[in-house]
């Protein structure tokens, strides 16, 4: 429930704050006074967009905030998911700059407009012209049965099964390509296949061919280099006069002679020399004058890095290919096997869409008729006895649907195999039209407000809304406004309803009375709002019910009219 609205520099409203109680709660007050700012403004925390242009002249920001408690059972998941704490209350402000900046909080915690749009349906529940205007939609119709009847869930699990079913279709056709262009690609992967095993290729390969090379290349020069060097450590080389010095010393050190460290010194170069020279002997093992092997290495050499050039630059990138290769092979041969498969998964999947879309159809026809009875039956009170309803069903057929049912082929879309439209005939005897095409707008709004009505009584387990109904009672008057009071009321004992009216009658059956008045403040337009009650209550009426003069016989049709709720 709304407790607390405030709103800030919002066209000609300067500063309004309301504390609005529960039950049928009317708004009243001249043209342009500032009634249809109070309904945006609620539009702005249910997550509308908005515009500068709203702003007050000169204000630098708007402001809206509301104060919603107690809160809904169902809102709680939801909020946990934001990270949002409540207590029992839920504190939605809305701020928008004046150059158009919008930003949003739910308990001072930043959300965007997108959760609020989440979070409004479970709080918020607006019901103006342009929602009236949208029964003219045939769209919304089926939304409307599945509401009365409490068949969203059959209707997700439709829309889930015809998800199912495109897939499987998709990833049939798409094995079915493969398939028709199975032979042309085959014949390459199998050309190049047959290219690279040729090849033979393995990794690390490459490089130990191009080390080879360098000793092939240049066997002559290492061969030159290597025996230099091991001249010099060998024979009477350095490694044995580093033995002669070792010994040398050694005995220096035996006879007393300090020589620090110049001992182990020698003794480690010694041993590096010899560790030295058997490296350079075996390198010179390796040197070999063997042309005939250089070119084999070339020509290997240049078969590597064409298969490396052609496919992905290395011969690891080519190795990879390779494997891809082998395995899309292997898919493309068993392309039938998974054709013959998907088949099966889009008969199962078209199977169970038409069963599922099938019951959904049902479930709508007899939920719709239960809905158009208890429509008529609060219609009756509205001055529209022997009005008739009916959702009628229109089969998608088309000449190339791709599912067939019943003999017909059809076209489905994920609210199942039939588009929904509701016809009425507002007069008895007259046929039944579209809704759309036949309702004025006087009885549009009771269409609306008897939908409303019942909707809101079938769905007794949910929790209690805030129910704003801007200017529901278009085009009615005299007994009809008083039954549209009634109903108004009646729904105000479950939720909380905020009825923007300009008629006495549906005025005089609220619970609470707030009047919305424009006056003039140090030269500039400001709106306010105050609650009235006894005779000040009285004095509204007697200016809705357009006495032009205050007369004692309006003020007692007023007071009259207070009395009867």
């Amino acid at each position: 429930m709304l407790r607390e609205l405030e709103v800030r520099d919002l066209g000609i409203i300067e500063a309004v704050r309301l504390e609005l109680p529960p039950g049928f709660v009317v708004l009243t007050g001249e043209t342009g006074a500032g009634k249809s700012l109070l309904v945006h403004s609620l539009k702005l925390l249910s997550g509308e967009r908005g515009d500068a242009d709203m702003l007050r002249s000169g204000a630098e920001r708007l402001f809206v905030e509301g104060v919603f408690s107690p809160l809904p059972e169902g809102l709680v998941k939801l909020l946990n998911e934001l990270g949002v704490e409540a207590e029992g209350e839920l504190v939605v402000r809305r701020e928008m700059t004046a150059n158009g900046r919008s930003r949003a909080w739910v308990n001072d915690v930043p959300v965007t407009l997108a959760t609020l749009q989440r979070l409004a349906p479970s709080l918020l529940l607006i019901a103006g012209q342009h929602e009236q205007r949208t029964l003219t939609d045939p769209t919304t119709h089926f939304a409307l049965v599945d509401a009365f009847g409490g068949l969203g869930a059959l209707a997700s699990e439709v829309e889930e099964a015809f998800s199912r079913w495109q897939q499987a279709r998709q990833a049939l056709a798409e094995a079915r390509q493969r398939l028709a262009q199975r032979r042309d690609r085959l014949d390459l992967i199998s050309f190049q296949l047959n290219e690279l095993a040729a090849a033979n290729m393995r990794e690390g390969e490459q490089e130990a061919l191009q080390e080879e090379r360098t000793w092939l290349r240049h066997a002559e020069r290492i061969g030159q280099l290597l025996a230099q060097a091991r001249q010099a450590l060998g024979d009477d080389g350095a490694v044995t006069q580093l033995a002669r010095a070792v010994k040398a010393v050694r005995e220096l050190a035996q006879v007393g002679v300090g020589v620090g460290e110049t001992r182990e010194q020698l003794e480690q170069a010694e041993l590096l020399a010899e560790e030295a020279l058997r490296v350079l002997d075996s390198l010179a093992d390796r040197v070999r004058l063997d042309p005939r092997r250089l070119e084999e290495v070339e020509s290997r050499l240049a078969v590597l890095e064409r298969m490396a050039r052609k496919y992905g630059g290395s011969v690891a990138a080519a190795l990879a290919h390779q494997e891809a290769l082998r395995r899309e092979k292997e898919s493309l041969e068993g392309v039938e096997d998974q054709v013959q498969e998907l088949e099966r998964a889009v008969e199962e999947a078209s199977r169970s869409l038409s069963q599922l879309a099938c019951e959904l159809m049902e479930q709508r026809r007899k939920a719709a008729c239960a809905l158009a009875r208890q429509v008529a039956e609060v219609l009756a009170r509205l001055a529209m006895p022997g009005t008739k309803l009916e959702l009628r069903q229109q089969l998608r057929l088309h000449p190339e649907g791709p599912l067939w049912w019943e003999g017909h082929r059809v076209n489905p879309a994920p609210w199942g195999l039939a588009d929904g439209e509701l016809y009425l005939s507002p007069n008895p005897g007259e046929p039944l039209k579209p809704l759309g095409k036949i309702a004025s707008g006087g009885e549009l709004s009771r269409i609306h407000l008897a939908l409303r009505t019942v909707l809101r009584g079938a769905n007794q387990r949910g929790d209690a809304l805030t129910l704003l109904f801007d200017e529901v009672d278009a085009g009615v008057g005299g007994r009809v406004a008083e039954e549209v009071g009634r109903l108004l009321k009646a729904l105000g004992e479950r939720d909380q309803v905020l009825v923007v009216t300009h008629l006495p009658q549906v005025a005089s059956a609220g619970d609470a009375h707030f009047v919305v008045t424009k006056t003039t403040r140090a030269g500039r337009t400001v709106t306010t709002v105050e609650r009235v009650e006894g005779e000040e209550r009285v004095t509204e009426l007697v200016r809705l019910l357009g006495g032009g003069v205050d007369s004692p016989t309006v003020r007692q049709h007023a007071r009259e009219l207070l009395q009867r709720r």
